[in-house]
């Protein structure tokens, strides 16, 4: 029974917020973000410092656009440096073979 509670009290809340979220629009366009911006700001003012410390759309694409570059970057220098470390493992292996 107290099962059944717990994910009827979980279902209300996913519920609840999808509500909230698909009435307010939050993913629809940018004028309705600011507006649940500006709504939560004068209600809570203690959330002002965190809406102003977050990063602009372009400081977030610059981010990704450079860890993905260097995800890249850290493959192919991998994949460059695999003949070696094959080599190592090799010799390791032999190594340890001989005893």
């Amino acid at each position: 029974m107290a099962s059944l509670l717990k994910l009827a009290t979980k279902l209300a809340i996913v519920g609840g917020a999808t509500v909230l979220v698909v009435n307010h629009e939050v993913f629809g366009a940018n004028k309705y973000t600011q507006q649940i911006i500006s709504k939560v700001r004068t209600s809570l003012p203690d959330t002002a410092e965190a809406f102003d410390q977050m990063p602009t759309k372009q400081e977030l694409n610059n981010s990704l656009v450079e860890s993905w570059n260097s995800g890249v970057q850290n493959s192919f220098k991998w994949l460059a440096d695999a003949p070696q470390h094959a080599c190592r493992l090799y010799s390791l292996a032999l190594d340890k073979i001989k005893g």
